[in-house]
């Protein structure tokens, strides 16, 4: 029995990424939203790194905000806000989240919970409280090994006293009280001094912000924003210089200044070394001297943030307060503090990283991964868990519910390939669709073509237990298949039927098949193992000539004399790239070389069965043309019509023919110039993970009767590409219903770039400029009518390597390494 080929499939476990999109506007609802977000941000495991973007209704997100979320490639998109068809669509194509979620509120707004996120339902992600056993979760000092298990919480309303779930967190979510566990940990409770005892509220009370800033300066208290930054290093954000030498102070209780506060720590906080880097007060804390004082402690013990040896930094920041109030104020706590506090001179700005932060920092997300081998078309397998779960004992299990979000790498094996020291994967296209092919789980494609997605949960008790197991469905797909879910229907509404982008949802094709041309395509390059690069031969300027001589008679035939008087006919002119390139002395080494290549080139061509080697003679009797092949040649021959005896000459000359099949699929159709697309397109972006589908019918419905045809569909580095062919642009925008066509082909199919390539403008030189001038015209009307698609033009008569002798004719043999041993000698 043969065995499967296996599958690598390699798979890390990280915090799932959200980014909220929220109203910029400074009224009890933005306040309102960021309380909600920041109450459930700092209970969940990652919640720190979720990005908080700010919308306007007159000026949408701004560009620095879009590149921001496009990198930090979001699992979720949360909007607080309506947005328009175009708006949801930019969010898509720079983020395309698993899920793009509108928070929703039932009946009248009356308080600030009901802006808490609100998860789909069969996702909850991992709590914060799940790492509490983490030796991380520790004051990273020697002299506080004994450190007590207490955490902040808060019993006043969030919108009424915000200083603590704005900086520190104060619930450990999910929906019980929020209350410690014996031998676990406990909470300290701010709270109001007449709090009736019977309130249960925590192992112990306090009543003082001051006293509590006491507390974590002496680190006898704890905080959740701790918790959920801790083993979520794995979520990139851009660590940039300006906001990370120095802790940031930001004054000020607008709207603005606490989105910025929490989008600036996103800039500074990308290590577990400091266990905070920014505060967000209010302007009245500083006329209260207590709270100066334990402030200053709290600086104190907690920033070690500057320059060199000298005092640590602490920047003051407010987009509320004039920079002279603010300078006033930085002199004033700097009576409390040995950091060197000092108003930059950027203190209002936004907090939004740098180009070079995001040109240089974000990578491929690095965590633990795990390695298996997959042989089945249909697998399922469990997820390991979480590497902070592993601190866990067994009276805290509970605490391991959720779902993580898994990063997968999956091998796309491809015939004679190898990758040395890794593997070759799937590089996707940033369509959902697409993750249909390779899973039912929620899935994405993240910005570097792998898929992301969110590992299934269980959703019964085992004997009164919870299990924890998660789940991943994975299928392993052929090419077709992907492709298939970029086109089709079916695929393409399937996963966005809760969701923002369900409006997105056009029609695309009921049902696709490879035509004719494309089998026959497909047959061309099997006679080449499968290697469309060596396929590609055919379509250089030098063989180009002869498939189309043998196309005009098929009984057109070249010796070898023949073959090689061809490149003696190139002058010197022509062939002066490849002495260059090549570094020959003369010419006539260039032709020498071209030579040897030929005939190791026709070798190879003859032992692919794309060139036929004949022996022909003309019967003397009955004038009959006859031809015999190298593997039926003999030494004594009959005529095939009367039978008469030829004898095989020993200076007999070999002809070459093009192989019928070969002429057949090439040219019917366009397929020369459809091959030399295909093979300029893969040369170009130079990415094993390309693959395609040629000459494609495209079925509108059920009925058949109403179809288009494409010449290439692809994945180029991650690209979707649609690709019209034609033999010159003339026969393109002669014909308004080619045009037509193609733009309704390309509404449907949406594809991320569109080629049209043509191998000549017209076939009169006189008449160029006038068809340049026509098809600028036809290409911008296509562009109107699909904006958001990238429209690309090529003529091939306008691309050095079709027109010009081609440096290799063919794949190098033995004569062709002889010619360069001769020359060094």
């Amino acid at each position: 029995m043969e065995n499967k080929k296996s599958i690598n499939v390699r798979y890390s476990n990280r915090p799932v990424k959200v980014a909220f999109i929220v109203p910029l506007v400074d009224d009890n609802i933005t306040q309102w939203i960021l309380d909600g977000i920041f109450y459930e941000a700092y209970s969940r495991w990652g919640g720190t790194k979720s990005l908080i973007i700010p919308f306007s209704n007159d000026d949408f997100i701004s560009d620095r905000y879009l590149d921001w979320l496009e990198l930090y490639d979001a699992d979720f998109v949360y909007s607080y806000v309506d947005l328009t068809l175009e708006q949801i669509n930019i969010i898509n194509k720079k983020s395309l989240p698993i899920e793009m979620i509108k928070h929703e509120i039932h009946g009248k707004v009356k308080r600030w919970r009901q802006f808490i996120p609100s998860w789909p339902c069969g996702f909850t992600p991992i709590r914060a409280i799940s790492a509490i056993n983490s030796p991380y979760a520790k004051y990273q000092d020697w002299s506080n090994a004994n450190q007590p298990n207490l955490y902040i919480t808060q019993y006043y309303e969030n919108d009424e006293y915000r200083f603590l779930p704005d900086n520190f967190g104060i619930s450990q979510g999910g929906n019980g009280s929020n209350l410690g566990r014996p031998n676990t940990f406990g909470t300290v409770c701010y709270c109001a001094q007449d709090l009736p005892e019977y309130n249960n509220v925590g192992n112990e009370r306090c009543h003082s912000l001051a006293a509590l800033l006491d507390k974590l300066a002496q680190k006898q208290v704890k905080t959740f924003s701790k918790l959920s930054s801790i083993h979520a290093s794995t979520i990139n954000q851009p660590n940039d210089y300006e906001w990370a030498n120095s802790f940031n102070l930001f004054v000020g209780d607008t709207a603005a200044d606490r989105l910025h506060f929490w989008n600036g720590r996103l800039l500074s906080e990308n290590s577990e070394r400091h266990d905070f880097s920014a505060l967000c007060i209010s302007r009245e804390h500083f006329d209260d001297d207590k709270f100066l004082t334990s402030l200053g402690a709290f600086l104190n013990a907690h920033n070690f943030k500057g320059h060199g040896n000298g005092p640590h930094s602490l920047k003051l920041r407010s987009l509320s307060l004039a920079k002279e109030d603010c300078e006033q104020l930085a002199q004033q706590l700097q009576d409390y503090t040995y950091s060197h506090v000092t108003v930059p001179n950027n203190f209002d700005s936004l907090a939004l990283p740098s180009e070079q932060a995001l040109g240089s920092h974000y990578g491929l997300e690095s965590g633990k991964a795990r390695s298996l081998k997959v042989y089945e078309r249909d697998h399922k397998f469990v997820v390991d868990e979480v590497e902070h779960f592993k601190y866990l004992t067994p009276d805290l299990y509970d605490f391991k519910s959720g779902q993580c979000v898994s990063n997968l790498y999956i091998e796309n094996p491809k015939e004679n390939y190898e990758v040395v020291g890794g593997f070759n994967d799937w590089k996707l296209p940033r369509r959902l669709e697409v993750t249909l092919a390779f899973t039912k789980n929620r899935a994405k494609v993240s910005r570097h073509g792998s898929i992301s997605l969110i590992p299934d949960a269980p959703h019964q008790l085992f004997n009164g237990i919870a299990q924890h197991e998660l789940t991943i469905s994975l299928f392993t797909p052929d090419e077709e298949e992907v492709l298939r879910c970029l086109v089709l229907n079916n695929f393409y509404k399937m996963r966005f039927e809760c969701d923002m982008r369900l409006q997105l949802v056009t029609d695309k094709y009921y049902d696709l098949e490879l035509s004719d041309k494309g089998q026959k395509h497909r047959g061309v390059i099997s006679l080449f193992n499968g290697e469309l690069s060596h396929a590609g031969i055919l379509t250089n300027s030098y063989w180009r000539q002869i498939v189309r001589k043998s196309i005009k008679s098929d009984k057109a035939s070249f010796s070898l004399n023949k073959l090689a008087s061809m490149i003696d006919q190139n002058p010197p002119a022509s062939l002066a790239h490849i002495t260059e390139q090549m570094r020959f002395d003369n010419v006539r080494d260039t032709k020498r070389y071209l030579k040897d290549n030929l005939k190791d080139t026709i070798e190879y061509l003859v032992h692919q069965g794309a060139l036929i080697q004949e022996y022909r003679w003309r019967c003397s009797y009955c004038g009959n043309e006859n031809g015999l092949t190298l593997d039926t040649i003999k030494l004594d021959n009959n005529c095939s019509i009367c039978n008469k005896l030829h004898k095989t000459p020993i200076d007999m000359e070999w002809k070459y023919k093009v192989a019928p099949f070969i002429t057949s699929a090439l040219i019917e159709q366009n397929g020369l110039t459809v091959l030399w697309a295909i093979d300029h397109l893969m040369d170009v972006f130079r990415h094993q993970q390309a693959f395609y589908l040629p000459e494609i019918n495209l079925f509108k419905s059920r009925e058949n009767n109403d179809n288009n045809e494409i010449d290439l569909l692809a994945v180029i580095d991650g690209k979707f590409v649609a690709v019209e062919v034609k033999l010159s642009a003339a026969s393109f925008v002669n014909k308004p219903h080619e045009v037509t066509t193609f733009i309704d082909e390309i509404q449907r199919l949406s594809p991320d770039i569109a080629f049209l390539i043509c191998e000549q403008y017209c076939e009169e030189p006189a008449d160029i400029d006038e068809y340049k001038g026509k098809l600028e015209d036809v290409i911008g009307n296509i562009r109107e009518n699909v904006p958001n698609v990238e429209i690309k033009v090529i003529v091939a008569s306008e691309v050095d390597s079709f027109t010009a002798v081609p440096i290799e004719l063919g794949p190098y043999g033995a004569r062709t390494y002889a010619f360069f041993d001769r020359l060094g000698e």
